[in-house]
């Protein structure tokens, strides 16, 4: 499993803007929203001990071939010039800074349209060509990506806090809400992370669930909250949704924030010490 290490120790929280499901190339693909949001991402938030980033999730770019799903004749641009587009979108958010030594980009999970279509038929993938082109290839993987995003300790005198970040674009479909966060909750099955990320199935959703894992130092047990995140498309409304009687799919983009919140521990009304908590808030 690809793994990565992201410093943003400058800063003491996160705000991470999911971009997957673009289908560049697709008559309904929304460009102008695509630009939206990547030109939010390279805008400093208001606070500035808040990091913004993004992590690519797949099907970024149509890429139909004559032997896959799809009408490769409908297509608005070629493979190669659905490429070329995307690289000139996301190039600006690989900028390196003090705050930002790694640019503004997590990482990127491949998805079926921009690498497995493509690849089966030609060999060719347009997801590695754009991860080359964006020197992300230690941060790309076809399968999926677990993050390690280190930020600034609340504390002068603590370990700098670590969150995880697992994303896929995953597969198979699901037509009803429940169907859809079902299939984000199935990519974790052995895999536990502060924050997981879905996409494929065009409906921004988020939901929380916890889990019991033993700390054997301490030997008590400890609840972990798990965040799920599906991503929405790029996409408006026709072609093989229509077709198929699906509902419309909101394009929100949705806005995922890494927080540390203090709490203290109190005892016979003095406080004896304090802790970390982890905290993720997720906006529609």
């Amino acid at each position: 499993m690809l793994t990565i290490n992201f410093d943003l120790s400058s800063f003491e929280e996160v705000e991470i803007v999911p971009i997957a499901d673009v289908h560049i190339g697709n008559p309904l693909c929304n460009e102008a929203l695509l630009k939206q949001i990547v030109d939010y991402v390279l805008e400093e938030p208001e606070n500035e001990n808040c990091a913004r980033i993004c992590l690519l999730n797949g099907d970024l770019c149509e890429t139909v071939t004559r032997h896959s799903l799809g009408d490769p004749f409908t297509q608005v641009y070629s493979p190669q010039t659905q490429v070329a587009l995307m690289l000139k979108y996301l190039k600006p958010l690989t900028e390196t800074s003090e705050k930002y030594p790694q640019g503004k980009i997590l990482s990127y999970c491949a998805g079926n349209h921009d690498h497995n279509r493509q690849y089966k038929d030609s060999g060719v993938s347009a997801a590695t060509s754009i991860a080359c082109g964006l020197g992300l290839e230690d941060r790309f993987s076809t399968e999926g990506c677990y993050s390690f995003i280190k930020l600034k300790e609340l504390y002068s005198n603590r370990d700098k806090i670590v969150y995880t970040v697992y994303n896929q674009h995953m597969t198979g479909g699901g037509t009803t809400v429940g169907g859809k966060a079902n299939r984000v909750s199935k990519i974790t099955n052995g895999l536990v992370a502060d924050l997981v990320v879905g996409s494929h199935v065009h409906s921004p959703i988020t939901f929380k669930e916890d889990i019991i894992l033993p700390n054997t130092r301490s030997q008590k047990l400890n609840q972990q909250t798990i965040t799920y995140v599906v991503t929405n498309a790029f996409l408006s409304y026709g072609d093989y949704a229509q077709r198929a009687g699906l509902k419309p799919a909101s394009t929100a983009v949705p806005k995922i924030f890494l927080r540390q919140n203090r709490m203290y521990v109190q005892e016979n009304k003095k406080r004896v010490a304090d802790m970390r908590i982890k905290k993720i808030e997720v906006l529609l």
